[in-house]
């Protein structure tokens, strides 16, 4: 008995960690793919899990049936293709944090699966069902990805279902969505981020788009990751906002939702679907997003996700900081223009204590206007008010950048 099983892309992931005395770039291949990166986290655990796709019958192929080995993955359902290669994704960081994907894909053997060579017996025996949009790019993978997804829902279980939309691998934008669509209308649980919802619905407000996604899923449990600025869920008429934990040791973001991911499957394998209180909600996103903090502090997801030891250290470390901060709030806020920025900062210098604006490793004065436009602005940032008062919560309320009471 599996209590997760998953289906999608293996791959290898090129990431750049140096130059060489020639000024080139040194890659370093590391074991990657969404799915396998959620059944890591979960394994490690204590959560049984196994893995569907394809790989190449050649070098990084076998290095990548090892890898889920040893991070305790079955393999039983892992093929390797004799006449294809295992895909292989170069990642590049660009100013400001962001990646750049560049894939060798055309065809990779992640994208050969058949629906013969899917293991349905594993399905069976699982509790949760997972997958991505990636397993829907190419045929026959797409065909094969549908029928396990299909297999699982008729056969009784929770399908979780996670887009990681990567522009580059598809044809266009219309079947990009279709995917996505297909993908939103199969789950019980999905997790999505906030620039895929932007992305998908066309909405800004992330409760607008949440209504939108429900009009076309029956979800149960809906979860947006913000990055930096935390996280929510939405389940039944309840929506949770979890607040991020921040660390100013980040090198490597790759991996960070798929962790978040595996903490919300956890917590469902705990907890269920049913009868879920708004507490419930909070301690799954505080489990999540310290996961998730982690991660990023590691090069190569796969191997290198936390255990749960160090997840609740980090939990307690943070519960004992807000503690020291006594009456301490957070919020996630927007300040697209000018005109709110001054506005802002006018308001901002009306509070007592200290108001600080977090941005990745940076910390800046909220009462400082220079400060606050030497900031990326076109993305929500994190405010956090040491000395909160109620007062302040009107105030508060016209910068927040998304519906969220105070």
């Amino acid at each position: 008995m599996y209590d997760v099983v998953a289906l999608g892309e293996l791959l290898i992931d090129f990431m750049q960690n140096s130059s060489s005395q020639n000024g080139n770039p040194v890659f370093e291949a590391s074991p990657g793919g969404a799915p396998c990166n959620v059944l890591a986290m979960l394994a490690g655990l204590g959560c049984q899990t196994a893995f569907i796709g394809k790989v190449g019958a050649d070098s990084f192929g076998r290095m990548l049936g090892e890898a889920i080995r040893q991070a305790g993955i079955s393999a039983e359902g892992l093929v390797y293709d004799k006449n294809v290669n295992t895909t292989l994704a170069f990642v590049h960081w660009l100013p400001g944090g962001d990646r750049d994907f560049s894939f060798y894909r055309s065809p990779g053997a992640d994208t050969m699966l058949t629906e013969q060579e899917v293991r349905r017996n594993l399905i069976g025996q699982c509790r949760i069902f997972h997958f991505g949009s990636l397993s829907l790019t190419d045929e026959p993978a797409r065909t094969a990805a549908k029928m396990a997804a299909a297999y699982a829902k008729d056969a009784g279980k929770l399908i979780s279902f996670d887009p990681n939309y990567r522009e580059p691998l598809w044809e266009s934008e219309e079947q990009a969505k279709e995917a996505v669509w297909y993908g939103i209308g199969m789950c019980d649980i999905l997790k999505i981020a906030d620039n895929e919802i932007k992305w998908l619905t066309g909405l800004e407000d992330y409760d607008e788009g949440v209504k939108e996604i429900r009009k076309r899923s029956g979800a149960r449990l809906i979860n947006v990751t913000l990055g930096s600025q935390g996280s929510l869920a939405y389940y039944q008429d309840s929506r949770v906002f979890g607040e991020p934990f921040l660390s100013d040791r980040i090198i490597d973001t790759t991996g960070a939702g798929d962790t978040f991911c595996a903490g919300v499957l956890h917590f469902v394998l705990q907890h269920g679907l049913d009868n879920l209180k708004e507490a419930d909600l909070e301690e799954m996103l505080v489990f999540a997003n310290a996961a998730a903090s982690i991660v990023t502090t590691r090069k190569g997801a796969l191997r290198s996700m936390p255990d749960r030891a160090e997840v609740e250290s980090l939990i307690c470390a943070g519960r004992k900081n807000r503690q020291e901060r006594t009456g301490a709030r957070t919020f996630p806020v927007e300040l697209r223009s000018t005109d709110k920025v001054k506005a802002f900062v006018s308001d901002m210098s009306q509070f007592g204590g200290d108001v600080l604006i977090m941005a990745g490793k940076y910390v800046i004065d909220a009462k400082s206007i220079m400060g606050i436009f030497n900031l990326d602005l076109s993305k929500p940032l994190q405010l956090v008010v040491e000395d909160w008062k109620e007062e302040y919560a009107p105030v508060i309320q016209k910068y927040l950048s998304f519906t969220k009471s105070v």
